[in-house]
Formats: C-alpha cells, structure tokens, sequence
C-alpha cells in the first residue's frame, strides 16, 4: 500500500534544481514585454481644480485659517475649512476622472 502512496504522490525535495522548459521560460518574457503602467492623472486634475474660480474662495479661506493658526497662535483649526475646499476639489475633479476613462 506505501508504494501506491508514493507513486500518486512522488517526493519533492528543497535541493532539487528544476530545469524550465522553454514554455515557462517564454511565460517569465511576457510581463517584461507587457505596457508600462499608465500615468495616474488624479493629483493633476485635483490641482487644476483647486485653482478653479468656483474653489479659490476657499482655498483662500483655508489659506487664511493656516496662516492665523501658524502665526498667530490661534486656537482653533482649520478642518471645516479644508474640508470645505476637499468637498470642492472633488466635484470639480470626479466627472473629469470618469471623462479621461472613457
């Protein structure tokens, strides 16, 4: 019965070296050959919509509340603010993604 056992499963040790066929050796080629990844436009769409006219009021909102909290020492911070301008950037920004997929 131990000889059936070993015939289904046949031995596999660590030392052994695995010659590659010339099949695996083609398989190893093809992802070097493969297209390189594409540039990811996100930070550059998010810039230019940060500059847009609808979200430079509050990047100016958000300017200025770091500017009172750095220099100033006031205590507060500017979360409503960035999120403000975050909320903006994105509505600005998500159709142009969805625009550049297409």
């Amino acid at each position: 019965m131990l000889s059936f056992i070993t015939e289904l499963f046949p031995a596999v040790y660590a030392e052994e070296k695995h010659e590659e066929t010339p099949a695996e050796q083609q398989e190893e080629a093809a992802p070097a050959a493969e297209e390189e990844e594409p540039e990811d436009i996100k930070p550059e769409i998010e810039e230019a919509c940060g500059e847009d006219a609808a979200c430079l009021p509050l990047k100016h909102h958000l300017e200025e509340c770091n500017r009172r909290v750095q220099e100033d020492g006031a205590h507060e911070d500017c979360i409503e603010e960035l999120y403000h301008f975050l909320h903006c950037v994105n509505d600005c920004a998500v159709p142009k993604y969805f625009n550049k997929l297409a």
